[in-house]
């Protein structure tokens, strides 16, 4: 009983003719389609060469040309495609994929390096409201260009030259926030605030306002640290270049030249509280036009220089007036002498003299 379904020994050739009649191994278990030269597995309806209705498993697969599961398609030597749509890939238990180099058409992924071929661009391109967000510090070798806006919660700062705009007449720069310190250039008297003299366009700053001007030196043209047409200061006072002029802007306002060291010096004159000083071995000259004169308009007195005969000046100008101390009158200068200032009168006719006479009869009897 042992040797029924067996067929061994010489019944056995080297090749097994079924004469086009298929056979069956328990119906579908094993299915040979003889006819069709196809092989079934559980299948008494093979479609393919060798076609199984079920799982296999298998130490190792080896296939030649493709391989085909769903929609899938790996392709000899090193293509995976689709027949039907696009290629999901899901880790069992939120796991990674681990791979150290692969590329598209542009990109090339190696590492932690992402790069381009053919000088192709690197994208990046959020959907819809989406942001692109690097979560580290950034490093940039390149240039950054941005054509919309950059908006920063934290500190920007440049070890090199931070340039804004490119066109120097439309880019405009917003400053909107309070300065937490000094702006200092790099270089000592090279740059200018506004157009310089070399400038063709003449650009200017409308107003600069400043709570105090503590230092202000020579700058690298015109010779001084401010070159305006004007200068307004507080809204009271006008310093106006073209005209020379020193003037307040608020009516019957005073201007004070009040410095610290309590001198103000104009060429060789200080003023100093109420006295004026020329400080050159020179007359002080007050010139007036045309019908101009000099009004001292006060019903006090005015004091002119006093001293003995032996003061006087060596070389006297002509109207030089002094009062003499030790002959006690106003002394003035004609050109050849020193005469009393209120001249030597007129000549005495015989009606004077008789007047006089008169006069001195009545006084000494």
């Amino acid at each position: 009983m042992s040797q029924l379904g067996r067929i061994g020994g010489q019944v056995l050739t080297d090749n097994l003719l079924r004469a086009g009649v298929d056979l069956a191994f328990e119906t579908d278990l094993l299915y040979l389609d003889v006819n069709n030269q196809r092989i079934g597995v559980r299948d008494s309806t093979a479609v393919y060469t060798l076609d199984v209705n079920n799982n296999i498993y298998t130490n190792e697969l080896t296939v030649v040309t493709q391989l085909a599961p769903g929609n899938l398609r790996f392709n000899a030597p090193n293509t995976i495609t689709t027949s039907v749509g696009g290629i999901d890939v899901y880790i069992n238990g939120g796991g990674a994929i681990f791979h150290e180099r692969f590329s598209t058409d542009d990109l090339v992924f190696d590492g932690n390096l992402i790069s381009s071929v053919n000088n192709a661009n690197i994208v990046l391109n959020p959907n819809g409201s989406g942001t692109v967000e690097l979560r580290a510090n950034t490093a940039i070798t390149g240039d950054l260009a941005v054509s919309g806006n950059i908006n920063i919660n934290g500190n920007l700062s440049g070890q090199g030259t931070l340039t804004f705009g490119n066109n120097q007449t439309f880019d405009t720069v917003t400053v909107n926030t309070d300065f937490t310190q000094s702006i200092i250039p790099g270089d000592d008297a090279t740059y200018a605030l506004g157009a310089d003299a070399g400038d063709s366009t003449q650009r200017r700053w409308a107003q600069i306002h400043a709570a105090q001007w503590q230092n202000i030196t020579n700058g690298t043209w015109a010779g001084s640290g401010i070159v305006s047409p004007s200068v307004t200061v507080s809204d009271q006072v006008t310093i106006d270049g073209l005209l020379g002029k020193i003037s307040a802007t608020q009516s019957n306002e005073d201007v004070w030249l009040n410095p610290y060291t309590g001198i103000t010096r104009i060429e060789n004159i200080n003023w100093q509280a109420n006295n004026i000083t020329n400080l050159l071995n020179s007359p002080l000259t007050l010139n007036s036009t045309n019908d101009g004169y000099y009004l001292f308009a006060d019903s006090n007195a005015m004091v002119v220089p006093s001293g003995v005969t032996a003061t006087r000046r060596a070389s006297p100008e002509v109207g030089e007036t002094r009062w003499n101390t030790q002959i006690g009158y106003l002394e003035c200068y004609d050109g050849s002498v020193w005469a009393v200032s209120t001249g030597g009168g007129i000549n005495v006719s015989v009606v004077i003299m008789e007047d006089l006479g008169h006069a001195y009869t009545l006084m000494l009897g």
